[in-house]
């Protein structure tokens, strides 16, 4: 049983409160947010609302749902009615949405307390190292001179020091998964797609994924479940499952640690006569990454065109370089990319997907380095970081990383499947945690 099913259940017995639950997060988050800069604004008077009408529907026996009373953390990129939506950037700092995101409703009709606040994220989600916002750098919780990854810093920071009991996120290249990671949890990035990203402010509209980040597996199915509205869908395991696990020297050398723990969750995942390993290289793994850095930079910039002209110098630094950089990209290259994505993605729905089920590679080839980073080996952090999540964006397939390592360590494996196949690709991360146990 989950962390969040533990919680209900609890809830439901009266063996927990809801308002005492929400009391301890509080508390975390008066220890620890203003080290960590997880949480941009903060509603205690609202979540004690919230959590009050909880407590009296438990008391009454009419729970909302499967999540009433349960504290889920909104990456502020989430609108939310009335309440702040800032993208972690100054020139948002006055939005407030007419309207909540359908996942947030979705949410709030399965009884979330959503209104403690709003999570920090690297600035309009542009960047994967959370060191670049308008309300502060997000650090890592196990190691406050460490980055905790991004772009959803701040809700993978607030998962892991229990400041809310999950969160949702965004990833357009890695940005739930990345996170989750370096701070010793899990995240899931659906299908494309899977939940829906109305009501999301964009990076990439063809690349933008929402997705949890969670304390465990289970609870990332539960989320999934309830935001993509597949509550009674069942899974079909996968019998004597066919793996593809990506090596590349270049990656691989990086960081020795990575490269140990990887090994050795590898040789004891071998170790099962179910599953069937093949090593090697991610098939045409230089095209997808190519065709996503592009197709990024060229939405990113078609979003932002008219902001670049009359708020530009409100932008932090990294992010409004980066957009201008992709301004000249032309548009021939822009379709160009796209028609690239589509082929890529028949490849893989076809032709790998013929051969495995699964796909294993690091999360990040790295594990958490220094806040100012900035280039490692002469190679740009960013790019460093995003080598083996940003592909199976431009893919759109589900990926989930677990952590392989002491939460403190950061390093996470990352577990992909394909198209529509959510339950399976949790059902097997199972089967692979409890090896590496």
């Amino acid at each position: 049983m989950g962390y969040l099913a533990e919680l209900g259940q609890g809830f439901r017995s009266h063996a927990l409160d809801p308002r005492q639950v929400l009391e301890e997060a509080i508390s975390q988050i008066e220890s620890l947010n203003s080290e960590l800069c997880a949480f941009i604004n903060l509603d205690y008077a609202n979540a004690r609302q919230a959590a009050s009408a909880s407590y009296e529907r438990f008391r009454s026996g009419i729970p909302l749902g499967p999540l009433d009373g349960i504290l889920i953390g909104l990456k502020d990129l989430f609108e939310t009615k009335g309440i702040p939506t800032t993208a972690g950037s100054q020139i948002l700092c006055d939005y407030h949405p007419a309207h909540n995101a359908a996942a947030v409703e979705t949410l709030h009709n399965a009884g979330a307390n959503t209104f403690l606040g709003k999570l920090n994220l690297h600035e309009f989600a542009y960047g994967p190292t959370a060191t670049s916002s308008h309300f502060g750098t997000m650090k890592n919780p196990h190691d406050p001179g460490k980055m905790a990854g991004g772009s959803s810093g701040g809700s993978a920071i607030a998962v892991a020091t229990g400041m809310v009991a999950s969160a949702l996120g965004t990833d357009t290249g890695g940005s739930v998964r990345i996170p989750a990671a370096f701070c010793g949890i899990y995240g899931l990035k659906p299908s494309y797609e899977s939940i829906s990203r109305r009501g999301v402010i964009p990076l990439s509209w063809t690349l933008d994924h929402v997705g949890p980040i969670a304390r465990d597996l289970d609870d990332l199915e539960l989320l999934w479940r309830i935001l993509s509205h597949r509550m009674n869908q069942q899974a079909r395991p996968r019998i004597n499952p066919r793996v593809l696990w990506i090596v590349d020297k270049n990656l691989d050398e990086l960081d020795i640690l990575v490269q140990q723990q990887t090994i050795i969750a590898r040789d004891r995942l071998g170790h099962l006569s179910t599953v069937e390993i093949d090593i090697g290289t991610l098939p045409r793994g230089e095209e997808c990454r190519a065709s996503q850095q592009f197709i990024l930079g060229a939405e990113a910039v078609n979003y932002h065109w008219a902001w670049l002209k009359t708020h530009r110098d409100e932008y932090q630094p990294d992010v409004r370089d980066r957009l201008l950089a992709h301004s000249a990209d032309l548009a021939i290259h822009y379709i160009e990319a796209l028609r690239r994505r589509s082929e890529l993605i028949a490849y893989y729905d076809e032709a790998v997907a013929s051969r495995y089920d699964f796909i294993i590679t690091p999360t990040v080839p790295i594990a958490p380095p220094t806040l100012t980073t900035t280039h490692l080996g002469g190679v740009d952090i960013r790019q460093i970081l995003t080598s083996w999540t940003a592909p199976f964006n431009l893919l759109g397939l589900p990926a989930v990383t677990l952590p392989i390592s002491p939460a403190f360590l950061g390093v996470g494996l990352q577990i992909v499947g394909f198209r529509g196949k959510e339950l399976e690709l949790l059902a097997f991360a199972r089967d692979v945690e409890a090896a590496l146990c």
